[in-house]
């Protein structure tokens, strides 16, 4: 045994089954509570359905990166269940995956069976993670199939065992199916090897070329494999996937060229910007840092981000060689993806967060454990104690309890849409859900809350006009029911926002 490689753990077993029987009832009780689809999610269900109906390059076609919607039709037709039934048990099993992986990666680390309890508490109360549990995204596939890569990774550190080496490129190869980001880990992480000090320089890089190799030649084959089914146009693919990025290229010239005039009289003003004006590249790139700062402080919580400075202040943080390096590793991968994307798009969410987050995590139970120690020894376990329980409450509380207004005014209204005016009439909607719903509206994933005007003016007679009203709107239909141009229908009530109208347009 490679001497970073931990022996079992007695009960470890009994440790996984719970952490995935506690994560799938934590979906359900997530799906439970928040039981409208995310907007995302009928992008999702459209290229699903189009790869059953029509086939799956028409898919690949409506939506650049299907391999999860192909997931989810798979799933959908070996259950039964409807569409977003399928995602959310897609979505169940993939943050199972994930929670064991997490547990696992802690466990391969220690032999301690209180920091492995700890890791299970800490990734199934974890807010920002739970927070998406109801929603449908393929992020949860990325994170799941990520800290997976990272466990094979890890253990090849360990022994150099050629199946773990495999193991790793097909983790990341799944991976790279949700987001292809995963691309980045791939082929990056794998340089942690070069630091393993245990082995000599010739038996680092043989390692790291046979990783590499296994790879390049999966993914390979995986490529010939799918160039030879000719369902998928791969250059189409990839060209419709830097198209979505290639806007952007013009961020980055802003913030390095010397064509800054116009940006500094925008920032500045006038005035200001005749003495700021070459600076202010400087204050753009460290503004757009200082919100990732804010983003990744946001993704740990409020429980996380002080136990680990209190752990890094308290020199709590060390882990054994093999385990920090690819912690280490992987986070540094995963905040580069982080610069590089909020300078590129000049915005980023919490979800793209989330995978530098959970390696950071990796380190809280470790912390827990010795300060929990370091507290008994001061005679303070007790207050200790206190503490910890609070913030697991508290984080525990934080993911399912929703200070967003109800949206059960949307299916009264579809219920009265669809049995009060006719069947044949367009409809036009800003409610994805409605349009969904109510299957009058072909192309319901385009569908946005901020629709143009001219869909409203230019409507046909006899049109039925189904929107929740918007700043942007709602002066314009105002003007057109007191002109007649508009008949109101029905009017239901919302618990915020602008109330959601069923209007007819006149003959």
């Amino acid at each position: 045994m490679h001497q970073d490689a931990m022996p079992t753990i007695s009960g470890i077993g009994r440790i996984r089954w719970i952490t995935v029987i506690i994560s799938l009832l934590l979906s359900w009780l997530a799906l439970t509570l928040n039981d409208q689809p995310n907007h995302d999610a009928y992008q999702y269900v459209r290229a699903a359905e189009m790869a059953l109906q029509s086939g799956i390059s028409d898919a690949y076609a409506h939506y650049q990166w299907a391999h999860y919607s192909l997931l989810l039709a798979g799933t959908h037709v070996l259950t039964g269940l409807d569409m977003f039934a399928a995602a959310h048990l897609l979505n169940a099993l993939l943050f199972a995956l994930l929670s064991v992986s997490f547990v696992n990666l802690v466990a391969a680390a220690t032999p301690s069976r209180r920091v492995v309890w700890l890791s299970a508490l800490i990734i199934l109360i974890y807010p920002a993670l739970n927070e998406i549990r109801p929603l449908i995204v393929r992020d949860t596939g990325f994170l799941a199939f990520s800290l997976l890569a990272m466990l094979q990774l890890l253990r090849y550190w360990q022994t150099f065992r050629l199946r773990h080496g495999i193991f790793f490129t097909l983790a990341c190869l799944m991976a790279a199916m949700f987001r292809p980001e995963a691309i980045a880990f791939w082929f990056v992480a794998p340089l942690a090897l070069l630091a393993n000090q245990s082995q000599s320089p010739a038996a680092r890089w043989q390692a790291l070329g046979l990783i590499t190799g296994i790879s390049v030649l999966i993914a390979v084959s995986v490529t010939a494999i799918v160039a030879a089914l000719g369902q998928i146009d791969l250059t189409q693919l990839l060209r419709s996937f830097a198209g979505i990025y290639q806007p952007f290229a013009n961020n980055i010239a802003q913030l390095l060229g010397d064509n800054t005039y116009e940006l500094s009289r925008a920032v500045f003003g006038d005035y200001a910007a005749q003495f700021v004006d070459h600076n202010t590249h400087f204050f753009l790139l460290f503004g757009l840092l200082g919100l990732l700062l804010v983003f990744i402080m946001n993704s740990l919580g409020l429980a996380a981000t002080p136990l680990l400075i209190y752990g890094v202040v308290k020199k709590l943080h060390r882990l054994p060689t093999g385990a920090a390096t690819v912690f280490l590793g992987w986070s540094l991968t995963a905040l580069v993806i982080l610069v590089g994307f909020i300078l590129l798009t000049r915005f980023t969410t919490g979800r793209y967060t989330l995978m530098f987050c959970l390696t950071l995590l990796l380190w809280l139970p470790f912390v827990v454990d010795r300060a929990w120690n370091l507290a008994a020894a001061n005679n303070r376990r007790n207050t200790f104690l206190r503490i910890v329980i609070f913030l697991a409450l508290f984080s525990a509380i934080d993911a399912h309890v929703s200070f967003g207004s109800s949206k059960a005014h949307l299916d009264t209204a579809t219920i009265w849409l669809q049995q009060n005016t006719r069947a044949e009439a367009p409809l036009v909607t800003n409610e994805i859900r409605v349009a969904y719903n109510s299957q009058r509206v072909a192309e319901y994933d385009t569908v946005e809350r901020e629709i143009d005007t001219s869909q409203i003016t230019e409507a046909q007679p006899g049109s039925i006009i189904a929107v929740s009203l918007r700043r942007s709107f709602s002066a314009l239909v105002e003007e057109q029911l007191e002109s007649g141009e508009l008949r109101l229908l029905q009017q239901f009530p919302t618990e915020r926002g602008g109330d959601f109208l069923i209007m007819e347009k006149d003959f």
